[in-house]
């Protein structure tokens, strides 16, 4: 017997590196995988994300896909699983799903938003980024702009992969002043960075926002963006900032990964 199910995950990441599970590493997947195998009493289970989300971040959206061997109806898998989990992670929804759903390739956008603060002090938080020096906030709004379109984006990602796809279409791009999109842990009066697009790079929305942070002290100009588009030059205009300000906040899929399928005995 195999049964399939898609888990909305939310977590907060800052005691995890990273979703995608690794050998000596604490993860969300590794955590939710132990989880389940202890829960069914087997090793026989398959878990999929669908965005594996960098060490320290945080996520309000990620769905999983998950192969177990044996019975649960959806509410039954969401609360034994809850009942397990450390406190971090959270089965938002749970639904049953057939063997084929691609939780990778059915997704066709993804919204992160990245909350940071611009105050003269130093602080530290596992759900924001503040920069004590002062930021020139217009020019990095105009600046947003800049990313919107259908562009190669090998100079804003990591170490991308020479084969991989680096070209990314952004459907929006803003900064939000005292954004209500995430409450609680003092977020209330952060800015937010929202952007939303078909897909990103490994780190890409971070050298994003490190590049906003450079427009806002001066150290970059928003025409840097546009040159940056050439991927036959090497030209970086941001850094990798921290991961504890970023949250997957929602995916858009081609099919709803939430629907329900009826179980074929």
């Amino acid at each position: 017997m195999k049964r399939f199910y898609n888990l909305e995950v939310h977590y907060k990441g800052q005691n995890y590196f990273g979703w995608q599970k690794q050998k000596d590493f604490k993860t969300i997947q590794g955590t939710l995988e132990t989880t389940l195998k202890d829960l069914v009493g087997s090793d026989s289970i398959r878990t999929m994300g669908s965005s594996r989300t960098d060490t320290g971040v945080h996520s309000l959206a990620n769905v999983c896909f998950v192969q177990i061997p044996c019975e649960f109806t959806p509410q039954q898998l969401k609360e034994k699983l809850n009942q397990l989990l450390p406190d971090e992670i959270h089965i938002e929804r749970c639904e049953r799903t057939y063997s084929h759903f691609k939780v990778i390739y059915f997704a066709k956008s993804k919204q992160y938003i990245y909350l940071f603060k611009n105050l003269p002090e130093d602080i530290e938080s596992n759900y924001f980024t503040n920069i004590p020096e002062k930021l020139n906030i217009e020019k990095m709004k105009e600046a947003t702009k800049s990313f919107i379109g259908v562009h190669d984006f090998t100079n804003f990602s990591y170490k991308p992969s020479k084969n991989a796809e680096k070209v990314r279409e952004i459907f929006k791009c803003e900064i939000v002043e005292s954004q209500d999109y995430i409450k609680g842990e003092d977020r209330e009066d952060c800015y937010a960075l929202v952007i939303e697009g078909s897909g990103f790079l490994k780190q890409m929305v971070r050298i994003i926002m490190g590049t906003l942070f450079n427009i806002g002290h001066g150290k970059v100009e928003i025409e840097d963006i546009e040159v940056s588009y050439d991927s036959s030059v090497f030209h970086k205009t941001g850094f990798i900032t921290p991961g504890a300000g970023l949250y997957l906040n929602h995916i858009d899929f081609i099919r709803d990964p939430f629907k329900g399928h009826k179980v074929q005995e």
